[in-house]
């Protein structure tokens, strides 16, 4: 299992307080990886700290607006100093609007890219200048959605913003493939989070969503262990620009 290993490594996970995020941190948490949380909400950083260290591991929690340059700039030198150096980041969190498209006003739609995209720009920028500077290799993972793929008529702006974070990381993985920098993305189906409790609870939808996903679940923060841990490790030395499809089947149905 030593292809695996991620003792030694330092990894920042954003928007990793819960949901799919605390299930990469606990994945990498669990190979070893020493492992920083970065969020705007404190408490439940806290909480997700805890839960962390008692795994074995050194961790932190930030609360970190992603949406500010700044702001991502400072967690960062204040991760290295707590950590070592950073060369893993889950660029993941994000947010959505559930307002109808003709009636959102610019500052809502400015408020979702903000996060979804600057968020994943300003965090993927700060550790590749890091990597780039130090002349180290890393693993930049971001999160995605087959939103990316699918014109979602409830989310078309959700849509717009998972499908320019996918092809960031395709160019990113172009651009700074032989500085030893990898970047993937994860594309999650549907998953139980806070931010899928509307969908889950309609009893319509979700009878329509499970009968198109072959598993016939639900995915958990817990299915997501295990890719991050294989996309952090030297198991996937030879990947990059590529997106892994994390949904129970549901795009190939």
């Amino acid at each position: 299992m030593e292809l695996f290993d991620l003792s030694g490594r330092t990894a920042v996970v954003t928007g990793g307080n819960r949901g799919i995020g605390l299930g990469f941190a606990r994945g990498l948490a669990k190979a070893g990886a020493n492992v920083a949380i970065w969020s705007r909400d404190e408490a439940k950083n806290q909480a997700a700290v805890e839960e962390l260290t008692s795994l074995g591991i050194n961790s932190l929690g930030l609360g970190v607006d992603v949406s500010d340059s700044g702001a991502v700039e400072a967690a960062l030198t204040e991760t290295e100093l707590a950590l070592g150096e950073v060369s893993l980041l889950f660029a993941n969190a994000g947010t959505s609007a559930n307002l109808e498209y003709t009636e959102m006003d610019d500052s809502e739609w400015q408020r979702l890219m903000s996060v979804n995209v600057d968020g994943v720009h300003h965090c993927t920028q700060a550790v590749i200048k890091r990597l780039r500077e130090r002349k180290q290799p890393g693993s930049i993972v971001v999160t995605a959605s087959l939103a990316a793929h699918l014109g979602l008529p409830f989310a078309p702006h959700y849509s717009a913003s998972k499908g320019a974070v996918l092809q960031l990381a395709r160019a990113l993985a172009v651009r700074y493939g032989k500085a030893g920098i990898r970047v993937n993305a994860i594309s999650p189906g549907w998953v139980e989070t806070d931010m899928t409790e509307g969908v889950k609870a309609d009893e319509k939808a979700n009878a329509f969503f499970m009968a198109r996903t072959p598993a016939r679940r639900w995915g958990t923060p817990q299915d997501f262990e295990g890719i991050a841990v294989f996309l952090a490790s030297d198991a996937s030395s030879w990947i990059t620009g590529a997106e892994f499809l994390v949904d129970g089947g549901f795009s190939a149905n």
